[in-house]
């Protein structure tokens, strides 16, 4: 509060005297004390900082420990419950009860429709999809359902979907039987990539060519394949293929006459007994093979009686054996 002294006598007031500067005139003031005026006081380090200065000088502080771990014991929770299945267990629940809940609003299974199917036996087809009328569809799992059906003998794929709310449609394509084949005392049905299909019911297949011997499903395609084109009339009097040591093929015929294949050249050599059965009704004599092996001829094995009789009668080649040219006959068994 201003101090007023009171005036004199005549009623005039003065004012007080003003403190003297302690500055002497035409000095500046201390240059420190300026260049603090105006600035805002430093911040105080944050709990990080604090924590790491502590660390420091050696000053440790437990909290930091204990929240660590704390975290680590949460994490070994979580990772021993989802190892222990634990947290599938609970998934795979929650995902059958909500199936149950679908199922009773109509999304159930009532019908299986199948398609494709003609060897394949309707009991072993069931038995693969693996359902039952009721269960709920979002529930069934198709790609399971597609490899079990797979896995049965006429089935070459199939395709499983669903149809909502309450059918499964299954189609299949089966496999084409191929051949018979024979290995030991067993007896097959063999698809085109002599792959088996059944050993059941194969009597039904009769027809079809019989292939005899351990690798004659692996080649017997190609040897049909090529007589299908090239020697139709020879192939409908052949009666078995025969794989000889998983190296060649010796064909027997109707009539019980055996032909010996080459290794190699199978197509040329039996494009030249084509000739000479044409020329010389070989393969319709009383002979028990003809070789076609050697590279430069044909030989032919006689039967017993033939031989005794002095070969065959009407053609004095027979008797030696039939030379193919450029090369020597050779009769006599092979």
């Amino acid at each position: 509060m201003r101090q007023v002294k009171k005036a004199s006598r005549t009623g005039v007031r003065t004012a007080p005297k003003k403190k003297g500067s302690k500055i002497a005139p035409g000095k500046r003031r201390n240059a420190s004390a300026m260049s603090t005026f105006g600035r805002r006081k430093e911040r105080p380090a944050g709990p990080l900082m604090q924590w790491i200065d502590n660390v420091r000088e050696g000053n440790f502080g437990t909290r930091p420990f204990a929240w660590s771990a704390l975290v680590l014991l949460g994490l070994v929770a979580i990772y021993g419950f989802a190892v222990g299945g634990h947290a599938q267990a609970m998934r795979d629940a929650a995902v059958a009860k909500t199936n149950q809940a679908l199922a009773l609003s109509g999304f159930s299974i009532q019908d299986v429709r199948v398609t494709g199917r003609a060897q394949t036996r309707k009991d072993d087809l069931l038995v693969a999809v693996g359902v039952e009328r009721g269960d709920p569809i979002f529930g069934f799992d198709t790609e399971a359902a597609r490899q079990r059906i797979e896995r049965l003998g006429w089935v070459r794929s199939a395709t499983v979907t669903r149809l909502l709310p309450d059918t499964i449609r299954i189609e299949v394509v089966e496999r084409e039987p191929f051949a018979l084949w024979q290995r030991g005392g067993e007896l097959s049905l063999i698809d085109a990539e002599g792959r088996p299909i059944t050993d059941e019911g194969v009597q039904d297949f009769a027809h079809l060519p019989f292939i005899v011997g351990f690798g004659a499903p692996r080649e017997a395609p190609v040897l049909l394949k090529m007589m299908r084109a090239e020697q139709p009339q020879l192939l409908a009097r052949v009666r078995a293929f025969v794989r000889v040591g998983d190296r060649r093929w010796n064909l027997r015929l109707e009539n019980g006459v055996d032909v010996k294949l080459p290794e190699a050249g199978v197509e040329a050599a039996l494009a030249e007994l084509r000739d000479y059965d044409t020329q010389y009704k070989i393969l319709s004599r009383d002979i028990v093979a003809v070789d076609l092996r050697l590279p430069d001829r044909v030989s032919v094995e006689l039967t017993e009686s033939a031989a005794a009789d002095g070969g065959i009668a009407t053609e004095a080649k027979m008797k030696q054996g039939v030379a193919r040219p450029g090369g020597p006959a050779r009769g006599g068994n092979t």
